[in-house]
């Protein structure tokens, strides 16, 4: 009888571990699904710099939104991240923002465009790290460390906030008419 007891203790742990594990997988779909709606792409160049159009779709704001262009001729991943920017190498082009609020956004990547292909790394409202490749794919990449390290490991660790594009729009003058009595 004690072995038996034994036994399903064992199996129970087992299942509990199992069942956590699914728990932990269905949250991160759910979140990894919610990061497919940060999009951005490039609008035109202007005096040798990237316009960018960042479109946050993901229902929350998110943070340390990090956007770079890479020359590739393939599908770049999140392994293969840093073979593109060895250290000692060119330092990456790239847009930065600490926060940024759901809804369309503008910018330009620093320096002299110098990519081909764009992904973006950013913190989701819970803290959790993800990387959008340049074919859409999604990848977690975990911890705020998880992020400074590969920050590290593509020369870039001290960033600087990228300033947002602001729209000029044309003001109506307001006409007012007075009526003679």
């Amino acid at each position: 009888m004690a072995s038996d007891n034994s036994s399903l203790k064992k199996k129970n742990s087992r299942l509990a571990k199992e069942n956590q594990a699914l728990k932990q997988a269905n949250q991160d779909l759910s979140a990894a699904s919610a990061a497919a709606g940060l999009n951005v792409w490039e609008t035109e160049e202007k005096s040798g710099k990237l316009q960018l159009e960042i479109d946050n779709q993901t229902g929350q704001a998110v943070s340390d939104l990090l956007v770079l262009a890479v020359a590739a001729n393939g599908q770049i991943t999140l392994n293969s991240l840093p073979s593109y920017f060895p250290v000692g190498g060119a330092k990456p082009r790239y847009f930065y923002r600490k926060k940024l609020a759901i809804g369309k956004t503008e910018g330009s990547l620093t320096g002299a465009y110098a990519g081909s292909d764009m992904v973006c790394l950013f913190a989701d409202a819970s803290g959790v790290y993800w990387f959008k490749g340049n074919r859409g794919q999604i990848e977690k990449i975990g911890s705020q460390a998880h992020f400074k390290k590969l920050l590290r490991q593509i020369s870039l660790n001290k960033l600087e906030e990228s300033s947002l594009l602001v729209k000029k729009t044309e003001k109506k003058k307001k006409q007012t008419s007075k009526k003679s009595e």
